[in-house]
């Protein structure tokens, strides 16, 4: 009875120690099932990929020259081309500032999608000689055009003349066919990114990093447009500049021109050697003061010191002579 009981007791330990260790292993199986499936559900998506053409996008594009030339205008198309224009007026003093009041005008009333004035100025106005102006504007072609068939009589109410003008030329085809391809390409590459945007990539760097790429992209295209609309001014307006300078009557134009020119610089220049002698001497008197007090004090102080010196010789003398009288 005892051996039976005893056998009993062994068969059921035995089974409670393989229950045990079969459940710790699904214990320790379980969770390990529970983490991975976790992980898992947790990782982020990865990003779409590019579109296959952004190494295109990227790509600089020249826009190709088409005839050789250096142009770069695509065939059959006018060049676009910035011009300047300078006019040298010689004008009486008098009517300098009714002249370039007029050409204001003239500039205003086309209105500022025609003309504009971008500067202005007069100097010396109302002195006989050394007047000038300067008058710069921007104006369109056909403004130009009909500028230039009216100027002549346009100067003859001031007593004024052309002596001078010039025309300047730039071509910008190339520059402005570029800019407007490389904006193309850099709008598609702001799109593309805009899109990767708008798509959510599952992780937040790779979000923040393709934002600052979009913000730099828009970036570069402001840059780019303001560039284009610099050029694009360029051509549609021309830049004019008119001088004015002051016309000398016939007699200052005579012989004795450089006389009369002496004389009237006679007082200016006489003045000016004054004040530069007045400088001289304010700035060497106290050098000069300085060195008369020295030297007065040097010589001062010899005579003191050659005075004490010969009374000291005659003090001496008379003890001698005191003495020799004393003992004969």
């Amino acid at each position: 009875m005892r051996r039976q009981i005893t056998a009993l007791l062994l068969s059921m330990a035995l089974a409670a120690c393989g229950q045990s260790d079969r459940g710790d292993r699904l214990a320790g199986s379980v969770p390990v099932d529970a983490v991975a499936s976790q992980e898992m559900a947790m990782a982020p998506m990865a990003p779409p990929p590019p579109p296959q053409d952004m190494d295109m996008i990227d790509r600089p594009i020249i826009q190709p020259d088409p005839d050789g030339s250096g142009g770069g205008a695509p065939p059959g198309a006018a060049p676009l081309m910035a011009y300047t224009y300078t006019w040298n007026y010689a004008v009486p003093t008098g009517a300098m500032e009714a002249l370039q009041a007029s050409h204001k005008k003239l500039c205003e009333d086309a209105g500022p999608a025609s003309c504009y004035v971008t500067n202005s100025s007069l100097d010396a106005i109302g002195q006989e000689e050394g007047a000038s102006g300067v008058l710069s504007m921007r104006a369109t072609e056909p403004w130009v055009r009909a500028f230039e068939k009216g100027v002549n009589d346009g100067l003859k109410p001031f007593g004024a003349h052309v002596y001078s003008t010039n025309r300047g030329a730039e071509e910008l085809t190339a520059q402005i066919v570029d800019n407007e391809a490389r904006l193309r390409s850099m709008t598609a590459h702001r799109d593309a990114l805009q899109k990767m945007v708008e798509d959510k990539p599952g992780r937040l760097s790779d979000l923040l990093e393709i934002q600052q790429a979009l913000a730099q992209a828009q970036g570069d295209i402001d840059s780019r447009q303001s560039l284009l609309a610099a050029l694009k001014l360029r051509v549609s307006m021309s830049v004019i500049t008119f001088y004015y300078q002051a016309e000398y009557a016939p007699a200052a134009q005579s012989i004795w021109r450089p006389v009369t020119d002496a004389l009237g610089d006679f007082a200016p220049a006489f003045a000016r050697t004054l004040g530069a002698i007045i400088e001289f001497v304010a700035a060497v008197l106290p050098v000069v003061v300085f060195v008369l007090l020295s030297l007065a004090i040097l010589i001062l102080f010899f005579r003191w010191s050659g005075g004490r010196r010969r009374r000291k010789a005659e003090r001496l003398m008379a003890m001698e002579k005191a003495s020799s009288s004393a003992n004969p």
